[in-house]
C-alpha cells in the first residue's frame, strides 16, 4: 500500500445496472457482468439507429463502452453526444473520465473544465478535476478543486479521500491523517481507507496508531498481502520484534508468487533472520 494506493474515489460512477449471480466465484461474476454490459451496448446501439439525434443515448453508450474498457468506442460515442448537444455537461465529464482511465490527464482537465463551465461548482466535476490536477503535479490547483467540491458538499467522502491521498503522496502526513479521519467521521470506511491511514500514521512516526489502523483494515479485508508487511514494519518500529515476526511469517506465506511484492519478500526474509 505504500506505493499502491487505490485512487478509485475520483469516479462518481453512474454505471448500468448489472445482475450478478449469487453464489458465483469472482471470475464468474466478472464474466456475467461483462455479458450484461455487452447486451446493454447492443441495445443502446439499436436505440441509436432508431434515434440517432439523442445525445443522452450516446452518453449512456459511452458509459457502457467505458465499463467494458473499449475506450476508442467510448470516446467516439461521447464525442457524438457533444456534437449533438454541446451544452450537455455530463458528456464532457464522462469523456474526461475516459481520458483519466487512459492516463491522458491533460485531456481530462480540458473536459472537466468544460463540464464546470456548464455546471459551475458541481462537486463531482470539481473532485474529478482535482484528481486530474493531482496526477499532473498541479498540487495547488488540485487542492483548490477538492476544497471547492467539499465547500459545495461538506459530506463528500470521495473529495476528502482524494485530498488525503494528495497529501500522502507529498509526505504531508498530518494533513493526510486529518483528511482520512474526516472520512471516518462521515462514514465507517473500508479496508483501503484504514490501510492508507495506517501508512500516514506510520510515516508520521505514530506507530501505535498505525498498528491499530492496519489491524482494523485487515479485520475488514484480510486478503491484502502487503498490509501484513506494513503491519510487521510498524511493530518493528514500535520495538515489538515478537509481533513483527508473527506478521512477517503471514506476509511471506500470502505474498508467495506475487511479482510486485518480490522486493518486500526479500526485505521480509532479511528482517526475519535478524
Amino acid at each position: 500500500m505504500a506505493h499502491k494506493l487505490k485512487n478509485v474515489r475520483y469516479f462518481i460512477l453512474v454505471g448500468l445496472l448489472t445482475y450478478l449471480l449469487s453464489g458465483c466465484n469472482p471470475s464468474d461474476r466478472a464474466q456475467e457482468q461483462k455479458l450484461e454490459l455487452q447486451r446493454d451496448v447492443l441495445k443502446l446501439r439499436m436505440g441509436r439507429a432508431l434515434n440517432p439525434t439523442d445525445a443522452e443515448g450516446y452518453i449512456q453508450l459511452g458509459k457502457a463502452y467505458r465499463e467494458l474498457g473499449e475506450y476508442d468506442n467510448a470516446i467516439e460515442a461521447l464525442q457524438n453526444a457533444i456534437a449533438l448537444d454541446d451544452e450537455h455537461y455530463h458528456a464532457y465529464n464522462d469523456l474526461g473520465l475516459v481520458y483519466t482511465d487512459l492516463r491522458m490527464f491533460e485531456h481530462s482537465i480540458d473536459m472537466f473544465l468544460a463540464a464546470l463551465e456548464l455546471s459551475p461548482g458541481n462537486p463531482a466535476f470539481c473532485n474529478n478535476l482535482g484528481y486530474a490536477y493531482d496526477m499532473t503535479d498541479q498540487f495547488e490547483r488540485a487542492l483548490d478543486a477538492f476544497q471547492n467540491a467539499i465547500e459545495t458538499e461538506p459530506t463528500f467522502v470521495d473529495a476528502y479521500y482524494n485530498l488525503a491521498s494528495a497529501y500522502l503522496h507529498r509526505e504531508m502526513y498530518q494533513d493526510a491523517i486529518q483528511s482520512y479521519k474526516t472520512v471516518l467521521e462521515i462514514e465507517e470506511g473500508d479496508a483501503d481507507l484504514y490501510f492508507n491511514l495506517g501508512l500516514a500514521y506510520e510515516e508520521n512516526g505514530e506507530f501505535l496508531h498505525a498498528i491499530q489502523s492496519y489491524e482494523k483494515g485487515l479485520s475488514l479485508d484480510d486478503s491484502e498481502a502487503e498490509a501484513y508487511y506494513r503491519l510487521a514494519e510498524a511493530y518493528r518500529k514500535n520495538d515489538d520484534p515478537l509481533m513483527m515476526r508473527r506478521y512477517l511469517e503471514i506476509f511471506l506465506k500470502r505474498a508467495e508468487g506475487i511479482p510486485h511484492l518480490e522486493e518486500k519478500i526479500r526485505a521480509a526474509e532479511q528482517m526475519s533472520d535478524r
